[in-house]
């Protein structure tokens, strides 16, 4: 299948963050998060989808994020941890290259995603315990992340919004 397939057949819809999305599960029960004060569900569960033209600009999270490789090509998943250490991670079938199928974002990290090889797509889905609620979710701007992060320029210009 290719990436309009994808987005037909899994009624994938723009996400504000970039790319396609589908939230497809969530837990049948809430409970009281703490860290978000407010009820969240114990995980929700998305199909996203991105390309070689739509990103998925820096943003954060309050809770951890697990992220699955389904189709396509390699994506890389850039982090920035609270600490301010960068780290890149190549999500994807080739595992005998340092590709992983899976991978967590730990809470607090600030993360952004890109499918680098020209024409090409990926298809993963992510997973978030306790469950996803813009409440908890923070679009970071590219002139905060550059006094934060002045080291990393090159890939805040290129992957964080204006």
């Amino acid at each position: 299948m290719q990436r309009n397939d994808y987005i037909k057949s899994l009624k994938l819809e723009p996400h504000q963050e970039g790319g396609w999305f589908r939230q497809v599960y969530t837990s049948d029960k809430e409970f009281y998060d703490e860290d978000s004060n407010g009820n969240r569900f114990y995980y929700t569960s998305i199909y996203f989808l991105l390309d070689d033209t739509s990103c998925s600009h820096f943003h954060r999270l309050n809770h951890d994020e697990m992220w699955y490789y389904h189709d396509g090509e390699a994506i890389t998943i850039h982090c920035i941890s609270p600490e301010g250490k960068y780290t890149a991670v190549k999500l994807g079938k080739n595992v005998s290259a340092g590709e992983y199928m899976q991978f967590k974002v730990p809470k607090h990290t600030i993360f952004a995603s890109e499918v680098t090889k020209p024409n090409s797509f990926c298809l993963v889905s992510c997973v978030v315990s306790p469950g996803f609620d813009y409440h908890d979710f923070e679009m970071l701007k590219k002139s905060d992340l550059l006094k934060q992060c002045p080291g990393y320029q090159d890939v805040i210009n290129r992957l964080a919004i204006d």
